[in-house]
């Protein structure tokens, strides 16, 4: 099995920053006592001179055993109540991306 990467990009309603860091803020316990877990790092992004485009708010930078320890991930109550309860009222854009090491 290979360990899994994923990115998961979140911008935030207008005035809805602060809530969607504490939101994913409050996912990290559980997810590092996850089996399997590597790494889920929240970040914020820092725009650079000449980017392009609005900056994302917070981004989390996962590392996985396998690919089905990720996908058990997913399942955790926690993190469907925050994609099917939290997420709709604070977030207006995700971007969740899997990548493998090469």
């Amino acid at each position: 099995m290979s360990q899994l990467y994923c990115v998961a990009r979140f911008k935030a309603q207008p005035g809805k920053a602060k809530a969607l860091q504490e939101a994913l803020t409050a996912l990290i316990n559980n997810t590092h006592q996850e089996e399997g877990c590597l790494l889920y790092q929240l970040s914020e992004e820092i725009p650079y001179e000449g980017a392009n485009g609005e900056p994302w708010d917070c981004i989390f930078i996962e590392q996985w055993a396998s690919r089905a320890t990720f996908d058990k991930h997913c399942t955790q109550p926690y993190i469907k109540d925050y994609f099917e309860q939290v997420a709709p009222s604070i977030v207006a854009e995700a971007d969740v991306r899997l990548y493998r090491p090469v």
